[in-house]
């Protein structure tokens, strides 16, 4: 077996979407003979960490770009997770920057990705821009489409209404929950008091915040089964929109920090139809629409085929790629 040093593990938070991606994540490396030789949590700075990770030597280096690499100026997250190419090409290692969505960045940044051996974007926006600073990437959707889809019910019901990293939004959509007898439900349900424990413990005892050994803290699974029996997702986030593909579950969303939600619906439908804005919450006439579920249409069905099936086709190929950057 092969070792990956896996950073930005962001299902840490118990987020469905980001416990989706790491299960895709390491699923697929293992399938093809890559283990982890450790994962790094979101938002822990590794270079106090440095000494250590040369100790516990990768053979290639695997950066998840989700909800990060953006606004480099102001956040060093992004500054840290891009300096991670320069570290792995110091090191004599492959790295690659997988599940990114990327805009605003300044020149170090730039300079920074493009030591990356490859580089995998969510969307086209994301191709585009860095396109536009001669930087190559290629598109493969999010990794949370990974996920086993469950089967549909024959007959859906109810109005799941999820939360939104924007808190005025948040606000807004608990509200539209009450009004249409919906389900409203947190994407980063809270982590037991066992998990916590434990990830106190593993930080406790290896004297880091790294670990070897990935664990799920919450089920996208049964997320994505309470999609796939409702008539419609209401959604300020990102990943309830792709777990809304997933299961091909009706939806509608609010726009997020970024334009990644925007930019998915282009790639997908071609337009953002179904995009709303935060005061259409309050229109009896949407809350009329909402209850019937909102349907898609033939062509969006036909344009949701074609989307998972290009992206379980970019995501084979793109891990197929790692592999063989280590020799498999």
């Amino acid at each position: 077996m092969k070792r990956a040093g896996i950073f930005n593990d962001t299902s840490v938070t118990g987020h469905y979407g980001c416990t989706a991606v790491m299960h895709t994540v390491i699923s697929e490396l293992s399938a093809r003979g890559i283990e982890p030789a450790y994962l790094w949590p979101v938002a822990v700075d590794w270079h106090d960490h440095a000494a250590l990770l040369r100790k516990l030597e990768p053979d290639i280096i695997v950066v998840n770009g989700e909800g990060t690499i953006y606004h480099s100026s102001d956040r060093k997250r992004t500054r840290d997770l891009v300096d991670l190419a320069h570290y792995a090409k110091n090191r004599g290692l492959p790295a690659h920057l997988i599940n990114a969505s990327v805009s605003a960045l300044d020149d170090t940044a730039l300079d920074a990705l493009r030591a990356f051996d490859t580089i995998h974007v969510r969307e086209s926006e994301s191709l585009s821009y860095l396109e536009s600073h001669n930087i190559e990437a290629h598109v493969v959707p999010d990794l949370s489409l990974g996920l086993k889809s469950p089967p549909s019910a024959v007959a859906r019901s109810g109005i799941v209404i999820t939360d939104s990293v924007l808190k005025e939004t948040a606000q807004a959509l608990q509200r539209f929950a009450s009004c249409v007898d919906g389900y409203h439900e947190r994407m980063k349900p809270r982590l037991s008091r066992l998990d916590k424990m434990r990830d106190r413990m593993t930080k406790t005892l290896r004297g880091s915040p790294e670990t070897c050994r990935w664990r799920a803290r919450s089920s996208p699974l049964a997320f994505a089964e309470r999609l796939s029996q409702s008539s419609l997702v209401v959604t300020g986030r990102f990943h309830s929109v792709l777990l809304a593909i997933l299961t091909e579950t009706p939806f509608v969303a609010l726009p997020s920090n970024t334009r990644k939600i925007e930019a998915v619906l282009i790639d997908v439908f071609g337009d953002t139809a179904r995009l709303l804005n935060p005061e259409d919450l309050n229109d009896p006439g949407f809350a009329d629409r909402a209850r019937n579920g909102m349907p898609f249409s033939e062509s969006e069905r036909a344009a949701l085929n074609r989307y998972r099936d290009h992206a379980a086709v970019a995501r084979s190929a793109m891990f197929d790629h790692i592999a063989q950057t280590v020799g498999f």
